[in-house]
């Protein structure tokens, strides 16, 4: 008899938390469909080894139990966060806060054409690769400076640092901006960095 055939799944996590109760619905589906759990590098979960048969009522499982979404019903990209202030000494703003805000931004905005990644960093350290990212926000001292453009890959790049020291509301301008550009410029879904060389691009300097 041919094996059924399997797949992931990918649970969404918004800026990478979870609550107790979610873990537990988790674990319940893991164990009763002998699943492997993998904690993906966006901050998400994944299941692995998912039958095409049981899909569906693992989702709508996990859905009723605890409210998850998932990979393909959100039409706009959740931002990666670090843990920041006050979780982190080195911390400068409020990442989950900051996420939360641009969520609901792009949400109003879905869909979002595909490819396009944001990243939140307390501090210049930039653990969650803001400097590696389409969309990349990072506290200072004197505001938050985004970068536009990075990527990572075979090739990888730093992204072009556009705005120094802007306070939140004119961090979600530019997001917005930005967003609405990459959209009028892609047909279907594209990487940010290749589009900093267009003539009309809003942030041709870097500053």
């Amino acid at each position: 008899m041919e094996q059924e055939k399997t797949e992931s799944l990918t649970i969404l996590c918004g800026a990478g938390l979870v609550s107790p109760e979610f873990l537990q619905a988790v674990n319940d589906v893991v164990q009763k469909y002998q699943l492997t759990l993998y904690l993906s590098t966006t901050q998400n979960l994944r299941l692995l080894e998912v039958k095409e048969s049981d899909r569906q009522a693992i989702m709508d499982e996990l859905a009723s139990r605890v409210g998850a979404r998932f990979k393909g019903q959100v039409k706009h990209p959740l931002p990666k966060v670090c843990v920041s202030t006050p979780h982190c000494k080195f911390g400068r703003i409020d990442t989950f806060g900051l996420e939360e805000k641009i969520s609901s931004l792009l949400a109003g905005m879905a869909p979002v054409k595909p490819k396009l990644k944001i990243a939140i960093s307390g501090c210049t350290v930039a653990c969650p690769g803001s400097l590696t990212t389409d969309i990349g926000i990072v506290g200072t001292p004197k505001g938050m400076d985004v970068y536009v453009g990075g990527k990572l890959g075979a090739f990888p790049q730093i992204g072009r640092r556009v705005v120094r020291g802007a306070d939140e509301e004119q961090v979600l301008s530019l997001i917005r901006e930005l967003v609405l550009y990459h959209d009028s410029k892609t047909k279907t879904k594209q990487r940010m960095f290749k589009l900093l060389k267009e003539p009309d691009f809003p942030y041709p300097d870097a500053v």
